[in-house]
């Protein structure tokens, strides 16, 4: 079998090194890019820094939803936690007197609570039943997490 190289073969059909542009430098081959205005108009770059931006706008968007979700679940769960050890505290008080009350949890600033304890008549019940409304508000009172309660004083 005989092999012979691309280089070899080139040659014997007539075009030497000077038609293959081997031994001159890369401006004055053959191979040379033809002589257009190469890059991009000022037009171009600024579709181009158009499109980024609308997609950072979407995606900054997206993110700034999400840590505000994140915030309000965060907010959520507090105010879950914390109306579960007050509604805990009024269990351990025993039977509530009726009435309204109000205050402020300390380990959680900004966030505040408020009790009613209203009757519940039903006929025929020989125990008395109490409703116990507890409320827990944040974000300036713009947020809000309620549970009600019914409570009595059987034993």
């Amino acid at each position: 079998m005989y092999s012979m190289s691309i280089l070899t073969f080139l040659r014997s059909r007539g075009i030497g090194n000077w038609e293959l542009g081997i031994g001159k430098n890369l401006a004055n081959s053959k191979f040379q890019i033809p002589d257009i205005q190469s890059g991009f108009i000022l037009l171009e770059v600024l579709v181009a820094v158009a499109i980024l931006g609308a997609a950072l706008a979407v995606l900054l968007g997206a993110v700034n939803k999400d840590l505000i979700l994140a915030s309000q679940s965060k907010n959520l769960v507090v105010a879950g936690a914390l109306a579960q050890r007050r509604l805990s505290e009024i269990e351990l008080g025993g039977f509530p007197e009726e009435g309204e009350r109000e205050g402020e949890f300390t380990e959680a600033p900004g966030f505040k609570w408020y009790s009613s304890v209203t009757p519940l008549g039903i006929p025929g019940l020989n125990t008395e039943v109490r409703i116990v409304r507890l409320l827990i508000t944040w974000d300036e009172g713009k947020k809000d997490f309620e549970v009600t309660l019914a409570m009595s004083n059987l034993k």
